[in-house]
């Protein structure tokens, strides 16, 4: 536990002195500078890979010393990589049944959300109203798992492995829901300063960054599954990847509402990511019976592999 708690006040420290940096000597934030603001954004989501590096090599350790930087394909990684896709969809659902909030698709909330400028504005609202719905549903769709699987998983990877591959080997005698509450925690509490800049919860940025520690404890329970399941960093990436890439379909596709209600972000995004939560218990108790969620990360990383029913067919 002291390594993993050395390693979140370094890595929250160092990126709060850069992002402080940046905002008050550069005065980028996502309204005034918001092309800056992404390319800080950017440049932040390494940070957490960087710090554990920089860690290991004080500590001796190798890189991938864990293992679970591992690039073996499975079938888990397909259904990682539509489930942000599925819960999206989902979500857009759910918040249709918030107080005050219509099923409509709209360029104005997209717009005022995305903080799109003047300029290009009108350009938006032409190209939105000559596309219909479902073509702009399977386009955001289409292109949201292209770049979740490429560029955003790349950037991704950067937080991921520190958050659960770095984490996972110091938190490695830690029971599952206990080590993903530790992680999630310190992952919302490392997005602190960008959510009191104005970033996701525009409106409320204060209550925004503790609704940011919430949605970081819900999805990070579902990758951290996820990681254990394939034993692999690589599967969190694109989970991560892929939501961020989504995102903007909810506001795309609703009307109304405010920061605390919609998407993946609000509670309509926690109603989803907490069924998801439930439907994964299910399975690994009940239909894969491997239980990972009641192993340590230890134990859960190391276990055998199960032979598929086709693999065992073969050995007779």
């Amino acid at each position: 536990m002291k390594k993993a708690i050395r390693y979140s006040l370094v890595v929250c420290l160092f990126s709060w002195a850069v992002m402080a940096v940046a905002h008050f000597a550069f005065g980028i934030d996502p309204q005034d500078k918001p092309v800056g603001f992404s390319a800080l954004a950017t440049v932040c989501m390494f940070f957490p890979m960087l710090t554990a590096l920089v860690l290991q090599a004080i500590d001796k350790e190798k890189f991938n010393h864990t293992g679970l930087v591992n690039f073996k394909v499975r079938w888990s990684w397909l259904v990682a990589w539509l489930l942000p896709v599925v819960m999206t969809l989902a979500c857009i659902l759910v918040n249709g049944l918030m107080p005050g909030v219509e099923l409509q698709y709209n360029a104005e909330q997209l717009i005022s959300q995305q903080d799109i400028p003047e300029d290009q504005q009108e350009l938006v609202r032409d190209a939105l109203g000559k596309l219909p719905a479902w073509v702009m549903a399977l386009s955001t769709v289409f292109s949201g798992m292209i770049a979740g699987i490429t560029i955003n998983a790349v950037a991704a990877f950067g937080e991921e492995y520190g958050w659960r591959c770095y984490l996972v080997e110091a938190l490695s005698g830690q029971k599952f829901w206990k080590a993903a509450l530790f992680i999630g925690t310190v992952w919302g509490v490392w997005h602190f300063p960008i959510i009191l800049m104005g970033y996701n919860y525009p409106n409320e940025p204060q209550w925004g960054a503790l609704l940011m520690v919430v949605m970081c404890i819900l999805l990070g329970i579902i990758e951290l599954y996820f990681v254990l399941k394939t034993k692999s960093v690589i599967v969190a990436a694109i989970i991560h990847g892929t939501f961020n890439a989504m995102a903007g379909m909810v506001i795309l596709f609703t009307l109304g509402g405010n920061d605390f209600l919609n998407g993946m972000t609000g509670l309509s995004g926690f109603i989803v990511m907490a069924v998801t939560i439930l439907c994964i218990w299910i399975y690994d108790k009940y239909v894969s019976k491997e239980n990972i969620c009641s192993m340590t990360l230890g134990e859960a990383a190391s276990r055998p592999e199960v032979p598929s029913p086709a693999s065992k067919k073969e050995a007779e």
